[in-house]
């Protein structure tokens, strides 16, 4: 009697929307929102109705045909596991320690001491420009200087004995003390002449030939790296900043050497860019094998989420139903051998990662669930498990 009074619900709801009813476009058209509302409920529950009895028939089916045709599905088993989730960013390879070395001192480049690929030490002595005669006019300041110190040391011993004027001490004093200065910054433009390497590294390139006139502060003479200590720089989206900290775990991809260095951030600026709203980050980067070069791209993986016991699916079979719910498809397993039951289990889900989702509501450890032919399956279907 009650499938009587289905059927007979299904076929009034459905002949009255097909012929004298206002047309949904007509609904659309005019904005009845109610009636568009009321419509939606009459067909849902006529496809509930139905829904019901196709399950009904199916189970009939089951029981009578023995040689029944079930759709094929594997089972993924719910266990505990680890969850973390990433986001990834595009990054470039520094070094600190890549420098332009540029004259101090306008001349003709004299001397080049080293050779390019050649290991340098701090210190050691790279180029030399002539000096123009400053060597000379320093030799002559210092006699210069000597002479005023004895004369000022005369004044000044006949002077501690009342002997003297006081201006004559004062004179000599000044002399001496005017020369002095001339000598030390006579030395100091000297020692501009000759380029000491201001840390240890490789001499990448020589850029200037020898005799080439050199310009202060414009002319480059040579490049001098150092890549032991590389590091990571990327810049990140605000929205991740409550996430990201001195000491979250990355991890850094080299594609083009085929390489994947695990590390930690290590400096997180303070500063967020007003144009496209990121941040900077830092991460160092192991280059023990020197294989690393200036300016490499690299991607890197920041772990923003870990939880050790979690509730793990593939992103790829959870489905979203009408009111915008997650669900998945639990198998119960039937009276007959490698048949189940699904269940639809609706799911809240928590963080993701590029292929899986945590669930935080609606699964259980040790449940099995559909996993291919997700897609293929309804509520309360009978199915069968092939490995």
């Amino acid at each position: 009697m009650n499938k009587f009074y289905t059927i007979l619900l299904i076929t009034v709801i459905i002949g009255c929307n097909s012929s004298g009813s206002t047309s949904i476009e007509s609904l659309i058209e005019n904005k009845d929102l109610d009636e568009l509302k009321k419509r939606k409920d009459e067909y849902v529950n006529a496809m509930n109705a139905m829904k019901v009895e196709l399950n009904e028939i199916n189970s009939g089916i089951a029981f009578l045909d023995e040689n029944e045709r079930l759709t094929l599905v594997s089972k993924y088993e719910i266990k505990e596991q680890v969850f973390t989730s990433y986001i990834e960013a595009q990054a470039n390879l520094k070094t600190r320690k890549n420098i332009l070395i540029l004259p101090e001192f306008q001349g003709t480049l004299e001397k080049i001491y080293v050779d390019e690929g050649q290991s340098v030490s701090k210190g050691k002595l790279l180029a030399e420009i002539n000096d123009s005669g400053l060597k000379d006019q320093l030799d002559q300041l210092i006699i210069q200087r000597d002479f005023a110190k004895e004369n000022y040391e005369r004044i000044q011993r006949l002077w501690e004995n009342n002997i003297g004027s006081e201006i004559q001490f004062l004179k000599s004093k000044s002399d001496f003390e005017s020369i002095q200065k001339g000598v030390d910054q006579m030395r100091d433009m000297l020692s501009k002449t000759k380029i000491y390497a201001p840390f240890t590294g490789v001499i990448d390139e020589i850029i200037a030939n020898q005799g080439s006139n050199l310009i202060p502060g414009v002319t480059n003479i040579l490049r001098l790296v150092n890549l032991d200590d590389v590091y990571a720089e990327a810049f990140v989206s605000e929205k991740y900043i409550s996430s990201i900290s001195n000491g979250t775990e990355a991890l850094v991809k080299i594609p083009l050497l085929n390489k994947e260095i695990q590390s930690k951030i290590t400096q997180t600026g303070n500063f967020i860019d007003p144009n496209n709203r990121t941040f900077r980050i830092e991460i160092p980067v192991d280059n023990s094998d020197r294989r690393i070069k200036q300016n490499l791209d690299a991607k890197i993986l920041i772990n923003t989420y870990k939880k050790d016991n979690a509730v793990v699916v593939p992103l790829r079979i959870i489905r979203e139903d009408a009111e915008g719910k997650n669900y998945i498809y639990v198998m119960d397993e039937d009276k007959k051998d490698g048949v189940y039951i699904t269940r639809k289990a609706v799911i809240k889900i928590g963080n993701k990662s590029n292929t899986d989702a945590e669930v935080i509501e609606g699964l259980n450890f040790g449940e099995i669930i559909v996993l291919e032919g997700a897609n293929l399956v309804e509520d309360l279907q009978r199915v069968k498990l092939i490995n």
